[in-house]
């Protein structure tokens, strides 16, 4: 009886088992379908978070593309076209800024203003320019610039934003904020009627430098345009998709809006247009507001992105647990004969659905840690704290025991450098040495990575091969396995991040997958995070620039302005003076020129630091722009604290400044004025100051001068006399004049000096010593030089087809004909079109051409020689005479100047001089001819210390040449 009740209860077990099974089936497939699904959740969100945060990046980056060019304005106003399209240029938009059709600016015209902008445009050269569309309005807002230039942006060429009404809100917006707006949905100027895509634009307002913005109402009376870009909807939405735009169009459907409701009439992109899905498995809608607009941005799976909710796992498990109850069943049946084996058989079901379990749990986890680390990517501020923010992610979020981030470093070691960290460490890192090369040390998961850039998995410390270097170190710790991600960002390795788990073969196919993602989006984060730091510090030394000199780091002529305003308001208040000193380093373009550019700015900086030391600090010194300093001497001074300050600049440079070796005697020439009583404003006061400088430097430098009214009118005529230059040599209001030159032993003429005069139609015959420096410093030297030697050499032929004897005919070369002329082919011009014989020019050179680049300067000269021309010293003993060059120079004729024969019979050194000139040049070989002699006693002293010839006023002052070739056809000779 027993054994059937026994046998009774037996046969119901299996039914039971099998309905017990298939409970535990449904709930467990159920499970595993509720995680597949939270995991797909998981995911969609990501997806979605990915893309706004894209958007949100990509915007960003345009606007600090606005910024820059705003920047652009900041320092350099106005901006040339030239200069604006060069900068957009460099940006290279196309490979780096998918989306923009280009970067422009709009210019704020008032309507008064209109006639004279559309004039000047034009006169660009853009004859068709015009305002569009056509009207009378009170402001125009015309795009000026917009580059690329091409055909397409050409069309908004002249276009006035401000007619439309969604354009005008965001430039309005912008212009009160003073920050960057987007607009509503537009269709843009640059569309044709084929492929139109709906469109945007990004406003940032450009104000006047150093106009007031405290306020809207200071934003709108200083506003100067708009910097903008213009965007195509889906080619921006092209490239913040980026690499993933395939599979999300293929999974997701992507739709945004304008505006903060999803209405059809404000559709700005549709991923899927022509693709419709009625019952999506997730759906988000998200508003975002984008520099102070709004979008809403709805996203739908698709069935592809659905599909995958068909879980293969929870199917598994469904079948497998069917089949597994009905087996155990059946295996209760066989109890007798297979009762082990049934056991083991359910034990293996159980832990194949564990290990199931496990495998999604950490699937989720890598899931829920890509998420947390793009939140902390797009939260990032500081490239370290990024860092070590994401090893705390990836230990606590994660579940890894030790996180950290190595930098590959391109030294000669290849050194992979430990940045930050997370986690069990113990000092792991410090012990061990890791690099890139390929070595034993470089050959583990981390060195593996970097070199072949892609993810190393060391699934067994304990096995595998490659960690010998490290595996007691990494046992120690617990660490069982690990993988190593290369941080890749556009090409460029930065390094790895690595993670250590507690257990072997802790890393699969998926969870691999997505932290390569996870790794791939920090290298983003860390470029973005330094392209970001690179743009900060482009931005201060932008300000930088704007109102110091770079080199000197003194305030540069903008500052300098301010302080001066500044400072004269409370002068004013005081009914006190202010002094301006503007100081020019006498002599610094010979330094340039002999010890070269670097050692001249090592002479501006050590000149700095002494003019520092006399000045208080209440003053400011300034440096206008090469060797010109101007101090502002904002203190209350009288004359004698203003004398006081110009003596101590003396006495400080009294010691000699040591440069590369060289000991160089440094001065100023200073020139001083007075607030008010010279000028009311900057620009007078500093013009003032610059005139006295001139009286100072021909005064002999290192001087001062205060200013008087007879400086400003001399420089008046100056630059008066300087801007007719260009006239007269176009003009031709040059003419020649030529003094004799005598031999002194038998008063006959040997030859003429042709020294040239202006012939102003106004002012008459103009002397060289007022219009030469003129000239050389302006340039016009090269072209007076060029005619002067051609006219003298067709007069010197003109007297010789006239029968009369050969004579030498000396024309002056200046310095600044060898620097920028080529003065070789112009005299060999200047001979074959006047068919003059080589022999009878004379080439008079001064000594300050040897001060240049002089391996140069002795080439043409040796061609000069070649060419049978000869060559003669001017003015020898007033610069740098030595014999090393007049051996290297081959001449043939030194000329005495006259300063030294006007004190000849007055002073013995004078007549040392003069004697001493003769004698080396007879002991050289060398002609001997002295200038400026005017009495019978100099001509007696010359001839008694057996000077060759001489010129001067004695003979004969410079005259026309009808009246110079009487003298020689009369055979004129003066007394010996």
């Amino acid at each position: 009886m027993l054994n059937s009740r026994a046998s009774i209860r037996l046969t119901f077990v299996p039914p039971l088992i099998l309905f017990l099974g298939l409970v535990l089936t449904y709930v467990l497939q159920d499970a595993a379908r509720e995680s597949a699904r939270h995991a797909f959740h998981d995911e969609f969100d990501f997806r979605v978070h990915e893309i706004i945060q894209n958007i949100h990046a990509r915007m960003t980056r345009y606007e600090q593309v606005l910024q820059g060019a705003a920047g652009l304005f900041a320092v350099s106003n106005p901006v040339e076209r030239d200069e604006f399209a060069q900068y957009v240029r460099a940006l290279k938009i196309e490979d780096k800024y998918p989306g923009i059709q280009g970067v422009g600016f709009s210019q704020w015209l008032p309507a008064s203003e209109k006639a004279a902008h559309i004039a000047k445009i034009r006169a660009e050269g853009f004859p068709g320019y015009g305002i569009h569309p056509a009207g009378v309005r009170d402001i125009y807002t015309s795009i000026v610039y917009l580059e690329p230039f091409d055909w397409r942006n050409q069309r908004a060429f002249g276009y006035d934003m401000h007619t439309d009404p969604v354009r005008q809100a965001a430039m309005e917006k912008s212009r009160n904020d003073g920050a960057a707006h987007i607009s509503g949905k537009v269709k843009l100027e640059q569309e044709t009627e084929r492929a139109v895509q709906p469109g945007f634009l990004m406003y940032l307002p450009v104000y006047h430098p150093r106009a007031s913005r405290q306020n809207p109402d200071a934003r709108r009376a200083n506003l100067m345009g708009w910097i903008y870009a213009p965007f195509r909807m889906g080619d921006l939405m092209n490239g913040v998709l980026g690499e993933h735009f395939g599979e999300i169009v293929a999974t997701l459907d992507l739709k945004i809006y304008d505006g903060d409701t999803p209405r059809a009439s404000r559709l700005m992109f549709d991923s899927n247009s022509h693709v419709r899905h009625p019952d999506p498995g997730f759906q988000a809608v998200k508003v975002i507001t984008l520099f102070g607009h709004q979008w809403t941005v709805a996203i739908d799976s698709l069935p592809a992105f659905d599909a995958r909710l068909k879980n293969d796992e929870a199917n598994f498990i469904a079948v497998a647990g069917t089949l597994g109850s009905a087996m155990l069943a059946l295996v209760l049946w066989l109890l007798v004969t297979g009762r082990e084996r049934a056991l083991t058989l359910a034990e293996g079901m159980t832990a194949d659905l564990r290990q199931g379990e496990a495998r999604q749990a950490r699937l989720n986890r890598a899931l829920r840690l890509l998420s947390d680390c793009n939140m902390a990517l797009m939260h990032a501020e500081e490239e370290h704290a990024l860092l070590a923010e994401i090893c705390r992610l990836c230990v606590e979020r994660g579940g890894y025991l030790m996180a950290w981030v190595g930098y590959a470093e391109q030294d000669e070691a290849k050194t992979v450098r430990p940045i930050a960290q997370s986690g069990y460490e113990d000092g792991y890192l410090d012990g061990i040495e890791i690099t890139w090369a390929d070595t034993e040390l470089g050959r583990g998961p981390t060195g593996t990575a970097i070199r072949s850039r892609k993810p190393s998995i060391n699934q067994d410390v304990l096995a595998n091969p490659m960690m010998a270097p490290w595996r007691e170190a990494a046992m120690r710790r617990g660490y069982q396995s690990s993988i190593s991600l290369p941080l890749i960002d556009a090409e460029i390795m930065l390094g790895t991040l690595t993670m250590y788990a507690r257990e072997a073969q802790a890393f699969d196919a998926e969870e691999v997958g997505l932290l390569q993602e996870l790794a791939n989006d920090l290298a983003f984060g860390i470029t973005t995070l330094r392209t970001r730091s690179a743009h900060a510090a482009a931005k201060e030394k932008l300000a930088f620039l704007a109102q110091f000199d770079p080199l000197t780091h003194l305030p540069n002529r903008l500052l300098l302005r301010d302080r001066f305003e500044r400072a004269a308001l409370v002068a004013e208040n005081k009914n006190a003076t202010m002094a301006m000193l503007y100081l020019d380093l006498d002599n610094f373009k010979q330094i340039n020129d002999s010890l070269g550019h670097d050692a001249g700015d090592q002479v501006l900086v050590a000149a700095v630091e002494r003019l520092q030391r006399c000045i208080a600090a209440t003053d400011t010194l300034s440096r206008l722009n090469g060797d010109e300093f101007v101090i502002l001497l904002a203190g209350l001074r009288d004359m004698p604290g203003i004398a006081s300050v110009v003596n101590a600049i003396r006495d400080v440079f009294a010691e000699s400044l040591v440069i590369e070796g060289h000991a160089l005697n440094i001065s100023f020439s200073i020139g001083i004025s007075l607030f008010p009583a010279d000028g009311k404003d900057f620009d007078a006061v500093l013009k003032c100051a610059d005139a006295a400088v001139g009286s100072a430097k021909a005064a002999g430098r290192n001087t001062f001068r205060f200013f008087t009214q007879e400086m400003n009118a001399d420089l008046l005529a100056q630059m008066r006399l300087t801007g007719e230059l260009n006239k007269a040599v176009r003009q031709g209001e040059f003419l020649l004049h030529y003094q004799p030159q005598v031999d002194i032993h038998d008063g006959r003429i040997i030859g003429a000096e042709a020294l040239v005069r202006w012939q102003h139609p106004v002012e008459g015959l103009i002397s060289p010593a007022r219009f030469i420096p003129l000239a050389e410093r302006s340039g016009h030297i090269v072209q007076i030089g060029e005619w002067v030697l051609n006219e003298a050499c067709r007069q010197a032929r003109s007297w010789m087809d006239l029968g009369l004897a050969p004579l030498m005919v000396a024309v002056n070369l200046s310095a600044v004909q060898f620097k920028r002329g080529n003065v070789l082919e112009m005299v060999t011009a200047a001979l074959a079109d006047s068919g003059l014989p080589a022999n009878c020019l004379e080439l008079e050179l001064t000594e300050s051409i040897l001060l240049q680049d002089i391996d140069a300067t002795m080439e043409t000269l040796r061609s000069l020689k070649a060419l049978g021309a000869k060559l003669s010293i001017d003015d020898f003993g007033t610069g740098y005479s030595s014999l090393s060059y007049l051996k290297r120079l081959d001449v043939d004729k030194l000329k005495i100047d006259q300063s030294f024969v006007r004190d000849m019979l007055t002073d013995e050194d004078g007549a040392s001089i003069v004697k001493a000139i003769i004698q080396l040049g007879h002991s050289l070989q060398l002609e001997v001819i002295s200038e400026g002699v005017e009495t019978e006693a100099q001509l007696a002293f010359l001839r008694g210390s057996e000077c060759d010839s001489a010129q001067g006023y004695l003979f004969s002052p410079p005259v026309p040449a009808e009246l110079f070739v009487q003298f020689i056809q009369n055979d004129f000779r003066w007394p010996t």
